[in-house]
């Protein structure tokens, strides 16, 4: 079994099992943590309504799992869905996609909830080169100067 350690800063909470541990501390502390069960830092939870992008509401769904795997058939189909419609709006999410969905069929919600990390890191990597090409477009565009003349004419 392997051992993680869980990082807390100084009035941080996070997840052990089904309870809930505080850093009431002035410094940051690290606890070794071993069993099975999810562990979660209190900066890595969110709401449903910070879910605000496709990789964000797998993140959500999978993150529920992880702490619930007992919710799993009621998050599963949800999930389920929402993989197929982003795979298909961008295939390229395909291998990520399906190594997540397997580590939660396998029950491993752990590797499945890291797994959601790769998948924001490629979302935002598209939205970065999205805007840059964007910023290409709108320079080209600036550069005209409407008429088809260009410079020099």
């Amino acid at each position: 079994m392997e051992k993680i350690v869980l990082i807390l800063d100084p009035g941080e909470k996070g997840i052990v099992g089904n309870m809930v541990v505080e850093n009431t501390s002035d410094s940051t502390i690290e606890l070794g943590v071993q069993g099975d069960g999810p562990i979660l830092r209190d900066k890595l939870m969110i709401k449903a309504e910070q879910a605000t992008s496709p990789a964000l509401k797998i993140y959500y769904m999978v993150m529920n799992m992880y702490l619930d795997p007992a919710g799993f058939e009621s998050n599963y189909r949800p999930f389920l869905d929402l993989s197929r419609e982003l795979v298909s709006e961008v295939p390229s999410t395909g291998m990520i996609m399906a190594d997540i969905g397997e580590a939660l069929i396998g029950g491993d919600y752990r590797d499945a909830f890291e797994k959601c990390f790769e998948l924001m890191e490629y979302e935002a990597l598209l939205e970065q080169a999205a805007m840059e090409k964007k910023r290409g477009k709108k320079a080209d565009n600036d550069n005209s100067d409407g008429n088809g003349a260009g410079k020099g004419g």
